[in-house]
């Protein structure tokens, strides 16, 4: 039997709707009922998410309640004037691209129609600012209740950059001891791969709060780029992968490899901390590996040959991945 667990925006929605029909019935509103209904389908993840939410809200009942009111002024109540409204109603919400709208906007229409109220132009109005009321209750409830999603991001960051460590000491273990077993690898790749899913969905989240910003970077576009280079580093990692798993002996030039791979780590954890890199050392230390390969002697044996010609192709996939890590957002963990 699954569980379902009462979330933040469960407990928002009730509040807002809670708060949208005590206020609507304190004043005496019309149709209390619209204001809990555009409460319920405001209330969303993000502020800036459940404003455009209540403008669309309100957009839809504006155009109801002017479509009911000039169809009820021209049919009354007869059965021709519902459908006209209706049909009405649908195709300037289709126009406008506001499928989702329709239903609210052909409930209004009708519901202003039946109303058999001799003051059509009055309850009109009163339909709109019950729906008003609803709207914000439910901003109001989403911008004082708002979780913290830059705090969530950064501690997906933490994760997926240990996992990434991690996964680099895995394969530093194969580069050395050929033959390892890869399940444990496999299912760290899985989790991490998620984890940098997740942290791009959180990251779309906090981007949505900070829409207003627009006279500089925000956090969310250095998190977001942060996220991109890992999706990157972890392609990467699963090529290096490969290229250790072919390797069918030991052989003694794996432990300079392994050197520069630990510094590449390094470097990767010190850029997002903040801490001064030493990009200069690691080059240098790959010019000297480069030249290295090419003055060593010939394989003595064909399983020598394919572990050094693996090695080789790892070399220039470690390049390619400490020279991606400067294109991390510097000191994005930065205490």
């Amino acid at each position: 039997m699954n569980r379902y667990l009462v979330g933040g925006r469960v407990l928002k929605t009730v509040l807002a709707v809670t708060l949208a029909i005590f206020i609507a019935q304190y004043f005496e509103l019309p149709r209390v009922i619209l204001a809990a209904i555009v409460a319920l389908l405001t209330v969303q993840r993000t502020f800036y998410h459940s404003l455009l939410q209540s403008l669309a809200k309100l957009g839809s009942v504006l155009l109801g309640g002017i479509l009911g009111t000039a169809f009820s002024f021209a049919f009354g109540v007869a059965p021709l004037g519902y459908g006209l409204a209706t049909l009405a109603a649908i195709y300037i919400c289709l126009q406008l691209r506001w499928q989702e709208h329709i239903v609210l906007t052909t409930v209004t229409a009708i519901t202003i129609i039946f109303s058999t109220n001799d003051m059509v132009l009055t309850y009109s109005i009163g339909q709109i600012f019950t729906a008003m009321v609803g709207a914000v209750c439910a901003l109001a409830v989403n911008f004082l209740f708002t979780p913290n999603h830059g705090k969530e991001v950064l501690q997906k960051i933490k994760q997926a950059e240990e996992s990434l460590r991690e996964a680099v000491d895995f394969i530093m273990r194969e580069m050395l001891e050929p033959g390892c077993d890869d399940a444990e690898y496999k299912k760290l790749i899985d989790e991490l791969d998620q984890c940098i899913e997740s942290g791009l969905e959180t990251g779309k989240l906090l981007q949505e709060e900070q829409r207003f910003i627009i006279n500089r970077e925000t956090t969310s576009d250095r998190y977001h780029q942060t996220f991109q280079v890992f999706r990157s580093q972890l392609k990467r990692l699963a090529e290096m992968h490969q290229l250790a798993r072919r390797m069918p002996v030991k052989v003694p030039h794996a432990a300079p490899l392994v050197q520069l791979f630990r510094m590449a780590q390094t470097m990767q954890r010190r850029r997002l901390e903040g801490s001064n890199t030493h990009y200069e050392v690691v080059e240098r230390l790959v010019e000297k590996l480069e030249q290295s390969f090419e003055e060593m002697e010939l394989p003595r044996s064909r399983e020598e040959f394919v572990s050094r010609a693996s090695l080789f192709h790892l070399l220039q996939e470690i390049k390619r991945y400490h020279r991606r890590i400067q294109q991390l957002p510097a000191g994005v963990l930065a205490k």
